[in-house]
């Protein structure tokens, strides 16, 4: 899409910036939290058993032993009193105790409370992917018994190399030892939402998936004790959003605020900024190959001049997409979009990908191609200005979420979205402006809003309240903060 704001690169960068790119692009040694580790193969599909909304587990531990299907991997497991208690002696250990199945799209929600700990740093931990043996890798939600920390919650994978890569922390609003805590998480694929007592306090993309890893609960040096768990099917992609829930943050071409966008490097900055979503776009070279860039010449964002359709692909990786933007960034090249998926895949992160310009129906099978060969389907949803592009896309590929972006409202966007089978209908901030209550049409006919292209606080505000799903922003960072205000303030009302 074309924004006003992003009118000039900005060629001044902070050191934490610096700092930040550098890690990403592997050219200094900086303290920062490690990607994800990758997966060995996509997350598979999993059938659809279980409709949205489906308990799928609920246990309040009334029998005298340990439920039918749970299996005390380590530690020491049993059930006082109505509720199950698991300990763990030293911090070396995890006790760990696995139930449930593989999904997809869950919710899984617990009571619980620290009874001993042995330092405020030991935890309990909700398993969001754990194999039944309980062997690693495995994928959790972590609350330290000193919760109110800067990593008091986390997201975090224990390696099959028996270490660990935590991807995102943050703290919870309360202490946690000596009460009872209700603690969830919302998994959709490879996307998670921490919640304690109810309030939102953090999110990932880079949720580390199995093909078949089911739910557990953990404890780390300390005796912890739980009431009641419960685990819920939801719905796969919910793109309209929950009441008492932030907007999405859509990072427009990536970090483009702190590093060259449409690249590799921006969609690093995208996600270590909180970015949910990392909004791209796709055009073909001479010869076919899809690349990830917005003009229709190379000649402001590389080295080089031409129609980016003129030039093959061994023309275009030879270019310098980064010193244009600054000259710690010479030397990186324009991403395809085979790159940028498996980049995705293996480091974390949806695409919010646009279709750029005219494309014909070959070139769209192509880019479908690339999706489902990365196993990406589930984490890429396709916009484009082009109605034509959106169809043939349907037609290849019906299981993609479609966008149909609009400078100006449609005169029915309701008929419009049917008309293509949108998911979501994305307008520009000033299309919106006049017709605000279009988003509850749109909401109604089961249609989710994503607004283009907003910078400003003041108009974030607006659109959180006119009830938008995402706003697509320059500045994920600052959006990621505005959100995490807009928390504390919903949570003292």
């Amino acid at each position: 899409m074309t924004s006003r704001q992003l009118t000039a690169p900005r060629r001044r960068r902070t050191g934490l910036v610096a700092a930040l790119v550098a890690a990403a692009l592997g050219l200094g040694t900086v303290a920062l939290t490690a990607p994800a580790e990758p997966t060995s193969s996509p997350v598979a599909a999993s059938p659809a058993t279980r409709s949205p909304g489906d308990v799928v587990l609920e246990e309040t531990f009334a029998g005298p032993g340990l439920p039918a299907g749970w299996n005390p991997v380590e530690g020491d497991w049993r059930v006082e009193n109505g509720r199950l208690v698991g300990g763990s002696a030293d911090a070396a250990r995890q006790s760990r105790i696995t139930f449930g199945r593989h999904l997809d799209d869950f919710r899984l929600e617990a009571t619980a409370r620290f009874e001993t700990v042995l330092d405020a740093t030991r935890w309990t931990a909700l398993g969001l992917d754990v194999p039944a043996a309980g062997t690693t890798p495995w994928s959790i939600a972590t609350v330290r018994s000193g919760s109110t920390a800067g990593n008091g919650l986390e997201f975090a994978r224990r390696t099959t190399g028996d270490t660990w890569n935590v991807t995102d922390t943050a703290a919870a609003p309360s202490a946690a030892t000596g009460r009872d805590v209700r603690i969830a998480v919302e998994v959709h694929g490879t996307s998670a939402r921490w919640i304690f007592e109810g309030r939102e306090a953090l999110r990932t993309t880079r949720l580390a998936r199995s093909a078949d890893g089911g739910q557990a609960l953990l404890v780390n040096g300390a005796r912890v004790s739980f009431a009641a768990v419960k685990v819920t099917a939801l719905a796969p992609n919910a793109w309209i959003r929950p009441a008492g829930t932030p907007v999405t943050v859509f990072a427009h071409r990536g970090g483009s605020s702190a590093a060259p966008e449409n690249t590799l490097v921006s969609d690093e900055v995208a996600r270590r900024a909180g970015a949910q979503w990392i909004e791209n776009d796709v055009q073909p070279s001479r010869d076919g190959v899809p690349y990830v860039l917005h003009d229709d010449t190379v000649d402001r964002t590389t080295n080089g001049t031409g129609r980016v359709r003129d030039l093959t692909a061994a023309q275009l990786d030879a270019l310098d997409a980064g010193s244009w933007f600054a000259l710690a960034y010479a030397g990186t090249r324009l991403p395809t979009l085979a790159a940028q998926l498996e980049d995705l895949r293996t480091r974390g992160g949806n695409l919010l990908l646009e279709i750029k310009g005219p494309h014909t129906r070959d070139e769209v099978a192509r880019i479908v191609k690339e999706v489902r060969g990365h196993g990406m389907t589930d984490r890429v949803f396709v916009q484009s200005f082009q109605a034509d592009a959106l169809r043939y896309a349907r037609e290849l590929a019906p299981e993609l979420p479609l966008g149909l972006l609009r400078s100006e409202l449609d005169p029915d966007p309701v008929a419009t979205a049917r008309d293509l089978g949108l998911t979501a209908y994305n307008p520009s901030d000033d299309a919106l402006v006049p017709r605000p209550g279009v988003v509850k049409d749109l909401h109604a006919a089961g249609v989710a809003v994503n607004v283009w292209t907003v910078d400003a606080p003041a108009r974030w505000k607006a659109l959180e309240e006119a009830g938008v799903d995402g706003i697509i922003t320059n500045r994920p960072a600052e959006l990621a903060g505005w959100n995490e205000a807009w928390l504390q303030a919903a949570a003292g009302r």
